[in-house]
């Protein structure tokens, strides 16, 4: 990571390039437009490259869109010894590691994260999936050993939203953190998220490596948020609304945290502090629309649900370790009602 990165695998590319026999680059539209022709012009050994282009947005993570890029894939001449290269944000991401892992078995992957959401979360730590009937990552698997190359100039072309998107889960890893880094961030806004870039993606890999495939909570702390965020973000893509997986999972860090004050978990000052960033950074009015009996049904497909329970890990404060709390239809409605008289 860093400004240099594009540098670094242009030199991998030229080490490596006897190793492939085609090179393939996933992209989305916007990508396409704003960052692809400068990558391709800095990047050495891309002449013959391949491109596969996608439609930007959630509603790109499907698996019949894997099967047709895959096809693609086919009809380019794609043998096992192809090198795919995922050039986007968290979808595109989400999608070139699937489709390298089910592409004749597996091909090797690279990706390249051109967005603060991607820089921060999306790109790390191997897990990769697709949405199936409004069930956020239904279908997906582990990919851990993809090398990443993320180039902090790339987030020069992003818009005020796609900071946005980023940006809740930069708090989310802030807050995991504790110490010097939630005080920084926590008492900055958005504005000022391109300095804690490294330090929220390496919160984030340091978690990942206590618990590389989930088979404990330490690393469900990574979906503090996501609980609530993936109901509202499957509700709100039905609805066409224009807002994204980081708005929601901002809304979920909201809410989720009214339920732990309603649990009785110590830590209420810090988490009103966590509220008061959330308020100044994102608008929820259209959450807060929603109608939470509906909410509450789309959260039952959550991963972290076990023997019908459902469940939220959360750390009570910043920094701390962290507790599994369970999330009942009460507690969500009680947290929902506090939030409509904050």
């Amino acid at each position: 990571m860093g400004p240099r990165a594009w540098n670094e695998l242009s030199d991998w590319l030229l080490r490596v390039s006897d190793r492939y026999t085609s090179v393939h680059v996933l992209v989305d539209r916007t990508t396409h437009e704003c960052v692809l022709p400068r990558f391709m012009a800095e990047i050495d050994g891309l002449a013959d490259a391949h491109i596969l282009e996608i439609e930007p947005g959630e509603a790109s993570k499907e698996l019949a869109l894997v099967e047709q890029l895959a096809l693609g894939l086919r009809d380019e001449g794609a043998d096992r010894g192809a090198l795919l290269i995922a050039l986007g944000g968290g979808v595109v991401c989400d999608l070139g590691g699937l489709l390298a892992t089910l592409y004749l078995r597996g091909i090797d992957l690279v990706l390249v994260p051109t967005t603060l959401l991607a820089m921060v979360d999306a790109a790390w730590g191997g897990k990769n999936a697709v949405d199936s009937e409004g069930t956020k990552n239904l279908l997906g698997a582990w990919r851990p050993e993809a090398p990443v190359f993320a180039d902090l100039r790339a987030l020069e072309t992003l818009p005020d939203r796609e900071w946005r998107q980023g940006w809740a889960e930069l708090l989310k890893q802030a807050w995991i953190a504790g110490g010097s880094l939630w005080a920084e961030v926590a008492s900055k806004g958005m504005d000022h998220a391109a300095f804690f870039v490294a330090e929220a993606a390496e919160v984030k890999l340091g978690v990942v490596a206590e618990d590389p495939f989930e088979q404990g909570t330490r690393r469900s702390l990574l979906n503090m948020g996501h609980t609530v965020g993936h109901a509202v973000e499957s509700l709100a893509l039905a609805a066409d609304w224009d807002l994204g997986h980081g708005d929601a999972v901002a809304f979920g860090l909201s809410i989720e945290s009214r339920i732990l004050d309603a649990s009785g978990a110590h830590g209420v000052s810090a988490r009103a502090a966590l509220r008061a960033r959330l308020e100044a950074d994102f608008d929820f009015s259209a959450f807060r629309s929603l109608d939470p009996e509906r909410v509450w049904a789309f959260m039952q497909h959550d991963k972290k649900k076990r023997g019908g329970v459902l469940r939220s890990v959360w750390c009570a404060e910043p920094g701390e370790p962290e507790s599994v709390w369970e999330v009942t239809h009460s507690a969500l409605h009680q947290a929902w009602d506090s939030d409509a008289v904050r």
